[in-house]
């Protein structure tokens, strides 16, 4: 499982969502990051009547401008969105925290693989 990423995406949802929705529709995917097996992003929507509204959602697929998503994510709650609110690629905590325990992670490797190798 990876995190993608991608700089400055913004679009906006091309018809309201309810808070149950797992597949949203969005004016211009273009921008998003490309996404096969359990690769993920993290976008954000953002209520337009009141910009404090906001929900985090996880991206598992992304399919022509239908985004597949699980809602909910990061202590935010699920809502229903209106045509037009923003859906857009943020840096969240949740993305740093992923990249900084890939990050220990694979440091973590590389220092067992030379050991290993210097014996």
């Amino acid at each position: 499982m990876a995190v993608k990423f991608s700089n400055n995406v913004k679009t906006e949802l091309s018809s309201g969502i309810t808070s149950s929705a797992t597949s949203i529709t969005v004016v211009d995917a273009s921008g998003f990051p490309a996404l096969s097996g359990s690769d993920y992003t993290l976008a954000t929507i953002i209520d337009l009547d009141d910009i404090d509204v906001l929900e985090v959602v996880k991206v598992t697929a992304i399919s022509s401008n239908t985004l597949t998503v699980v809602r909910a994510q990061e202590s935010t709650t699920a809502r229903a969105f209106d045509t037009g609110d923003r859906v857009e690629l943020r840096f969240t905590s949740g993305l740093l925290e992923t990249a900084l325990d890939d990050t220990a992670s694979l440091a973590s490797t590389d220092a067992t693989a030379l050991a290993i190798a210097l014996g």
